[in-house]
């Protein structure tokens, strides 16, 4: 049986994702991440201007109630991913305005605060002195460190080895042994390692930028091909062709881990696919730019 990929559009211009059996919103809760991705992937002015009216009273009136999708209003537990994956789309499609992440409160939403790092990222986007990249350097490297070390601890400890896109399928926690659920729980979530990226990705070129993008190698799998080709990390001949050949899955490989620490199962895809199949082609996007 064929595999496809989930990702649609709906009538407001937002790549949403069909809903997995114990899902109900086809991704209405996490659509600005998945739409700017989209908007970097494709470059359609659908994608680019679907995220306006989410932010538009920040960007017009200076006022911060941000929404994730016209259909589902929240703003109680608007969260730092998709305050910082905003302005990554200010970086990308309005620098111009890049400015803007400066105003963004210290208190995201009534649930959410800013992470340590955030603010020393947002002066480095919008003010690019030395001392600003340089302290968003000494925080965000700390962190990275922390998490890459502390993972690759608890993945030694439960014997956790990757596996292969095309073999893997995500374990129940029935069947994990206790040193692999600590490790599970315990982890420091994979899903942060693509936005990580493009925050690196979103720095001006120099010493500090090349220091952060040996970091976040620190955080994923050498068959992570998505976040390596993001942050110019150099590839092997066999490694190009493993690019060339991937199908993808149906879901984002970039932020999942391939071993039992993801909880998600993805299943790699096989057959024909619709448009957007947005595994595969972020990949193709970033090779062109190689």
């Amino acid at each position: 049986m064929n595999v496809q990929h989930r990702n649609f559009v709906d009538h407001y211009g937002y790549m949403l994702e069909k809903s997995r059996p114990w899902g109900n919103d086809d991704g209405r809760g996490d659509c600005v991440a998945r739409t700017v991705l989209a908007a970097i992937i494709y470059r359609e002015q659908r994608f680019i201007n679907a995220i306006i009216p989410n932010f538009n009273t920040f960007m017009i009136l200076g006022v911060w109630k941000p929404f994730r999708h016209p259909e589902d209003t929240r703003f109680e537990d608007f969260s730092r991913d998709h305050t910082i994956w905003f302005v990554i789309w200010l970086k990308y499609f309005h620098p111009d305005k890049i400015y803007l992440c400066l105003k963004i409160p210290k208190r995201i939403s009534p649930k959410f605060r800013q992470s340590l790092d955030m603010p020393f990222w947002f002066r480095a986007l919008a003010k690019n002195r030395w001392i600003d990249n340089f302290l968003y350097w000494v925080i965000a490297g700390l962190l990275i460190r922390f998490a890459s070390n502390w993972n690759r601890l608890l993945r030694w400890q439960a014997g956790i080895v990757s596996e292969d896109y095309r073999l893997f399928k995500a374990t129940p926690e029935v069947n994990l042994n206790r040193r692999e659920r600590f490790a599970r729980k315990n982890s420091i979530p994979s899903y942060t390692a693509d936005t990580q990226a493009f925050m690196v990705k979103c720095l001006s070129d120099g010493w500090f930028k090349h220091r952060l993008t040996k970091r976040v190698l620190s955080l994923i799998e050498k068959t992570n091909y998505h976040i390596r080709l993001l942050i110019d990390d150099v590839f092997t001949i066999e490694e190009f062709r493993e690019i060339q050949h991937y199908t993808g899955m149906d879901g984002l490989r970039m932020s999942r881990r391939m071993d039992k620490t993801t909880d998600i199962d993805l299943n790699a895809l096989s057959g024909p696919q619709p448009p957007y199949n947005m595994d595969v082609d972020f990949l193709k996007c970033n090779m062109d730019h190689a």
